[in-house]
């Protein structure tokens, strides 16, 4: 198993700070407290900023032990840490494979995870001319987190367009406005993808991106060994 690149013995303060792992198309950079652990999405290869997504989970209770790595050669990002209940572990990585950013939360033995996924949008660096549409809602069992970000340039529109579909196993998920409420799950997975909105494109991407979550695999260890196998040794 190859050595993580970068290892820290504390949460990051600010995404500046984060730990990122990325494919050459998109990325992500993990950062917070396990109470409120935030991703900042990036798009395109330019790996510019496009919305922050945010895991609160304000039942957490204090925790030791914390540790978070990077694996030097498939980009995994692994958090975990420890409380009364045993070790709680949280990781993610940005497919080579099947070009989405999958990420797991794995709770201590006997517990679940209890969580409120939302956006944020004021992200240090994102223009303030742009604007943001959100939406939450709940479809054959997964729930789906939407986010468009519009801006305008001397070319025209330009924007982003990100789609978080949520699983959970053993639990339940709930759409309340644009938030999206996970009670009770023995575990979490969560799928992003992302696309870039152009003056030259035809029309935004959600229903192609949204096809395409509903037909990966919901399984974070088989979506690994597909990007594994993909990247180079």
């Amino acid at each position: 198993m190859s050595e993580p690149t970068m290892y820290d013995t504390s949460p990051a303060a600010c995404w500046t700070d984060g730990f990122r792992t990325a494919n050459g198309e998109c990325g992500a950079v993990l950062y917070g407290e396990p109470a409120m652990e935030k991703v900042v999405f990036e798009a395109g290869r330019s790996c510019h900023p496009a919305y922050e997504f945010r895991i609160s989970s304000p039942g957490m209770a204090a925790v030791g032990g914390y540790g978070r790595i990077t694996d030097s050669r498939t980009g995994e990002v692994i958090s975990t840490w420890t409380d009364g209940h045993g070790t709680w572990a949280r990781r993610a990585f940005a497919s080579r494979a099947d070009q989405v950013i999958a990420h797991e939360l794995l709770p201590a033995p006997g517990r679940t995870v209890d969580t409120t996924l939302s956006v944020d949008t004021a992200l240090d660096g994102l223009l303030g001319s742009t604007r943001f549409t959100t939406r939450a809602t709940v479809s054959n069992g997964s729930g789906y987190l939407t986010l468009r970000r519009v801006g305008l340039s001397g070319c025209g529109a330009f924007g982003y367009e990100g789609i978080t579909r949520v699983v959970a196993f053993g639990g339940s998920i709930l759409a309340s406005g644009t938030t999206l409420v996970v009670i009770g799950a023995a575990r979490l997975l969560l799928l992003t993808k992302l696309d870039r909105y152009e003056p030259s494109s035809t029309g935004w991407f959600f229903p192609a991106l949204r096809t395409a979550l509903a037909g990966l695999d919901n399984d974070y260890a088989t979506l690994f060994a597909r990007h594994a196998a993909a990247t180079p040794a």
